[in-house]
């Protein structure tokens, strides 16, 4: 009894930075979701399909230039893996490196679209996504040294920055140039203020660390490449309906899928508040079965009024939000709709394989969601325009909560989401709950961070 007691107050900081994480997270994807909205119905289907593409393109990029460093940083830092300035300053040189092939690869796309709206669009929001790999690197560092208050400003800071800079220019200057080259500015205060707090927290007086960096790269490159196989798969469609159907198609499509991304704020935040207990559980199998358990049928009941209320309501919700001009917009959200609860479920499945030390897993659904919503997509947009990718990503999602079941049946006793395994090695049932290392603690924190490299559809830089 002692030992539970003592273990709870021990996780009490844990739970109070995972709170942090989530009011920061909401409060970012809210400011996002809202910009995004006006955006929509001041500047029109053509010209946000043609945003929604170059958002789309720059974060991939952004991603590809990623390596996976963030991840690498908190940990490098938590557990105190050598000098902290030689993490941080190592993590930035390599970060800074790899903007080298991304400026190029922005550059290159620019030069593919003909139009210089597009072109200068394509640019801007270039320098928007890079600002912002380098915040969310600083947001790493911080995680790293436990300043969840920290990361939690900057967060705040950027949210504030892009709902202002994006409001006001919409309202006062409603043309796309306008408003990328304010998402810009945004992205490029936000950095100046985080890069201040990292030098306020550790100064770069240390050099690049080659062997360090062969290092960070040897151990990220899985997280990364299952991210950006995530995002590739959250976003290929993109690139379909542009080129199938058209901007102005993209542009409805794109209102549509907004929507169905907002809605995915609640899952985030379960999961964030939920996630460290899945991964204490991890060697009692039997209650981590239960919590699971509990947790995907909130979801599941969620997703369920979530997407009855998306589907009654679409023809209000998208005159109300993008005016009258998106009205195509209702065949793609009723049909997203659908696949609501899917997500909601697929949310709390992929988070469970992680709570199980599975992330490898994660990399091939990743690659196996990539390869399948490519075909659908292939067979259905020609025809069906953005409600044949809804439909897309509907079967999409049935096939990954299929794969996801699957993966999480492989146990040998039957206490959790399909048969369970033995617990780890030097635990037993009668004793399963040891105490829980700090260095444990960190990573049940780091959990959440990883989020967004999880498989299911939420949402991604726009």
């Amino acid at each position: 009894m002692t030992a539970r007691v003592a273990q709870r107050r021990e996780l009490l900081p844990v739970l109070r930075d995972v709170s942090l994480k989530a009011l920061s997270l909401g409060l970012e994807r809210g400011s996002r979701l809202i910009v995004t909205v006006v955006a929509a119905s001041r500047l029109g289907e053509a010209a946000f399909g043609l945003f929604i593409f170059a958002g789309t393109a720059t974060a991939i990029l952004a991603l590809a230039a990623d390596l996976g460093l963030g991840v690498w940083t908190t940990r490098a830092m938590a557990r105190g893996d050598g000098d902290r300035s030689h993490v941080v300053t190592t993590g930035l040189g390599l970060r800074a490196l790899a903007m080298l092939p991304y400026a190029v690869g922005v550059v290159v796309i620019a030069a593919r679209n003909t139009g210089r709206e597009a072109r200068l669009t394509l640019a801007l929001l270039g320098v928007t996504a890079a600002c912002n790999a380098f915040s969310d690197h600083f947001g790493a560092i911080f995680r790293g040294v436990g300043r969840f208050g920290d990361e939690a400003r900057q967060n705040a800071v950027r949210a504030a920055l892009t709902l202002g800079a994006g409001l006001i220019a919409l309202v006062l200057f409603p043309s796309l140039a306008a408003f990328c080259g304010a998402l810009a500015a945004a992205s490029l205060a936000a950095f100046v203020f985080g890069s201040s707090r990292v030098l306020g927290l550790t100064p770069l007086h240390a050099p690049f660390d080659r062997n360090l960096a062969m290092s960070a790269l040897r151990i990220a490159w899985p997280i990364w490449l299952a991210g950006l196989l995530s995002l590739l798969y959250f976003k290929v469609d993109t690139f379909f309906v542009r080129a199938f159907a058209g901007d102005a198609e993209l542009g409805a499509y794109g209102a549509a899928y907004k929507l169905f991304e907002g809605a995915m704020l609640l899952p985030a935040v379960v999961l964030a508040a939920t996630f460290p207990r899945l991964a204490r559980l991890r060697a009692d199998v039997a209650a981590q079965g239960r919590l699971e358990r509990r947790i995907a049928g909130a979801l599941l009941a969620g997703g369920v009024v979530v997407a009855a209320f998306a589907h009654l309501a679409r023809v209000q919700l998208i005159a109300l939000l993008f005016g009258a001009s998106f009205r195509r917009a209702e065949g793609s959200l009723s049909v997203l709709a659908l696949g609501i609860p899917l997500v909601y479920v697929n949310f709390g499945l992929t988070h469970f394989l992680i709570a199980r030390d599975r992330e490898r897993v994660n990399l091939w659904l990743a690659a196996m969601m990539l390869a399948v919503t490519v075909a659908l997509d292939v067979l259905l947009i020609p025809h069906g325009g953005g409600p044949g990718a809804a439909l897309a990503t509907v079967i999409a999602e049935v096939a990954l909560t299929l794969s996801c079941l699957g993966a999480l049946g492989r146990r040998t006793s039957s206490s959790g989401i399909g048969p369970r395994a033995s617990t780890r090695r030097g635990q037993t049932e009668e004793h399963p709950e040891q105490p829980v290392r700090r260095s444990e603690l960190e990573e049940v924190v780091e959990g959440p961070v990883r989020e967004e490299r999880t498989c299911s559809k939420t949402d991604a830089e726009a």
